[in-house]
């Protein structure tokens, strides 16, 4: 427990602001829901509070965000295949969830106990060049794929997969690139779950947006503060 308590003092008054929104329209959304059973409402409450938690802690560089991911990566697999967005589902279950003891691991070894920051990186123009074009590439060749499911929207699907595989390479390697790719994944997905009616998830998402343009001011600012040491 001492590493949720000692989330109060890492966060600022423009993150608490974040989280006090989820909470808020995610109860209000939970109450007024009709058409969900309670179970669902219930796991897709869990996955938007420890969600934001997430990538609020995320943006600031600290490494008890990935406590918060694993309840929310469980929470989020179960609305997701309910919703019947398999891309979702194999992401968070078969690449998110394993990838959160790698970034744990690298988040520990770089992480500086003076600042309670991770260092981060800054990839050169070429290299983020190639990568989108490889996250392209991607997006194609699993949209085919989520097709053969009987998936939904899977352009959408595999966009956001896609995205998200590359993102979180990306975020366990330290680099401020991330949030560029979070951005657009945010975008996408939350379009995803207004067409899917979920208004838990779909608030939860466009706070993830907002807080992705947040991450990335913050880790710009993180990488020029700790200069060479950051690369």
């Amino acid at each position: 427990m001492d590493i949720y308590k000692k989330t109060i003092g890492y966060l600022t008054v423009f993150q608490w602001s974040e989280i006090l929104v989820v909470v808020s329209f995610t109860i209000y959304f939970a109450f007024i829901d009709t058409k969900n059973p309670l179970w669902y409402m219930f796991f897709s409450s869990v996955a938007s509070i420890c969600g934001i938690f997430c990538v609020v802690l995320c943006a600031s560089g600290k490494k008890s965000q990935y406590y918060w991911g694993f309840a929310n990566i469980v929470a989020y697999v179960i609305v997701s295949w309910t919703a019947r967005y398999y891309g979702e589902v194999m992401l968070n279950a078969f690449y998110y969830l394993p990838t959160q003891f790698m970034g744990m691991y690298v988040w520990n070894k770089n992480y500086n106990n003076d600042t309670k920051t991770v260092q981060c990186k800054k990839m050169t123009v070429g290299v983020t060049i190639a990568f989108l074009a490889i996250s392209l590439l991607g997006i194609w060749l699993y949209r085919l794929f989520l097709v053969f499911l009987g998936g939904k929207a899977t352009w959408l699907d595999s966009m956001s997969t896609t995205f998200s595989l590359f993102a979180n390479i990306l975020m366990v390697l330290r680099y401020r690139e991330q949030w560029v790719l979070w951005i657009i994944v945010d975008g996408v997905t939350i379009i995803m779950w207004v067409m899917a009616g979920d208004w838990i998830m779909t608030t939860m998402w466009s706070v993830y947006l907002i807080n992705a343009f947040y991450g990335l001011y913050m880790w710009t600012k993180l990488n020029k503060f700790q200069g060479d040491g950051g690369r």
